[in-house]
């Protein structure tokens, strides 16, 4: 049986809670407060990076990346104060997927549900993420002329391409948003997340300049 709490409605958000139920009603004993508070793992499993480069004849490879599994990613953009959940009608909404009674299996909550503030009751668990991502942050392709054109001359010339943060995989941020799971602040240093307490430790993204794709072409002339 689905219980929704006093005062909800369907499509609401719905936390976990941790007291008794009338045996008659059905309804819970209680509200929910702090005694329904789960412990959240913030740090990774694990984390790194690679380095790597291949060469073949006159042509070089190189790729560097990042990745990371597990732990926990604060989106200030899908939390209170974030332009995606503000339900007072003021300004413009982002068009996202809205529950509806034909569209249940929706991302984002009944917008005619209980509100805190501006936004959906329980907001700031629409801001919580797995962190995990693998990034490939460069790729090069370089060709030594010296190895075929211009042997015992005396100049060296090498001409490459890079491409600057080309694509993300295994990221459950990307996948819901598109946007880059690599951090950019941490808890309140970002000011968007001033409508929620975020300890200090806590990775987040939001609003700041994510990471760029760029396209590189240059030329190593030596002489």
């Amino acid at each position: 049986m689905k219980i929704i709490e006093p005062g909800g409605v369907a499509g609401m958000i719905r936390v976990l809670y941790t007291g008794g139920y009338d045996s008659i009603t059905h309804k819970p004993l209680r509200a929910i407060n702090s005694s329904d508070r789960q412990i959240m793992d913030v740090d990774p499993k694990f984390q790194g990076g690679f380095n790597t480069r291949l060469t073949y004849k006159g042509f070089d490879l190189g790729i560097v990346g990042l990745y990371k599994s597990g732990g926990l990613l604060v989106s200030t953009i899908h939390g209170p104060n974030g332009y995606l959940n503000l339900m007072t009608g003021r300004r413009n909404n982002i068009v996202v997927d809205y529950w509806t009674p034909t569209n249940t299996n929706a991302k984002y909550p009944n917008p005619a549900g209980p509100l805190s503030g501006d936004n959906p009751k329980y907001a700031t668990t629409l801001s919580y993420f797995d962190a995990s991502f693998l990034k490939i942050r460069t790729i090069t392709l370089g060709y030594d002329f010296n190895k075929s054109l211009i042997k015992n001359s005396g100049i060296k010339l090498r001409m490459y391409a890079t491409v600057q943060n080309p694509f993300v995989m295994f990221s459950p941020y990307h996948d819901a948003s598109g946007l880059d799971p690599e951090t950019n602040s941490i808890g309140n240093d970002n000011t968007a997340s001033s409508g929620f307490a975020i300890p200090r430790r806590i990775l987040t993204v939001g609003f700041n300049t994510p990471s760029t794709r760029n396209y590189i072409v240059g030329l190593n002339l030596n002489f």
